[in-house]
């Protein structure tokens, strides 16, 4: 049986005086690393979603790609990542994977000292519902929560997050620490 590819992106970076953050992506086969994509994106800014489809309709797993997970929606402070949209520029499905439902009053409260605060609440938004999905939170753009149960499961080692986020949150970890640390 072939194995589908996944990708997973997470961000590294080490305090909000930070102007760069660092977006690493992890393609597996399964849960069989293959490759890494790399970026930069601006800490607080609005890149992250054209990174994160630049990354995608660049790589030459692209046609591959069975899904791509995004460990959370914030990246590099409120660098939000516009699921929808990385959802209908790839033509591929997008699942946020989480822990924990995120406290959306507490993030709100602190997106009023962000520039452009409206336009990130609405992205926040517009991410949709947070399904409980094999054991994690998860929000999903193209695809039924059905499918994404079956990617989840297909993408995952011994964690209950998919291995693409788990070693992207090692490798980002490594930049800026200079050592992974625990996903």
């Amino acid at each position: 049986m072939k194995k589908w590819r996944f990708v997973g992106f997470d961000d590294g970076f080490r305090n909000f005086k930070d102007r760069k953050a660092y977006l690493i992506g992890c393609v597996t086969a399964g849960t069989t690393v293959e490759s890494f994509l790399f970026s930069e994106i601006e800490v607080d800014g609005f890149d992250t979603t054209p990174k994160i489809v630049s990354l995608v309709l660049g790589s030459k797993h692209r046609e591959q790609l069975k899904t791509i997970f995004l460990s959370g929606i914030t990246f590099a402070g409120f660098n939000i990542a516009d699921i929808t949209e990385i959802n209908e520029r790839t033509g591929i499905p997008v699942i946020v994977v989480m822990k924990k439902i995120p406290d959306f009053s507490s993030i709100f409260s602190a997106l009023e000292n962000v520039t452009e605060r409206k336009r990130k609440e609405e992205i926040i938004r517009r991410a949709g519902k947070i399904n409980m999905i094999a054991g994690i939170y998860a929000q999903i753009a193209g695809c039924s929560v059905e499918n994404a149960e079956k990617y989840i499961l297909a993408s995952r080692d011994k964690s209950k997050i998919p291995e693409s986020l788990r070693v992207a949150h090692l490798a980002a970890s490594s930049l800026v620490y200079g050592e992974s640390r625990k996903s």
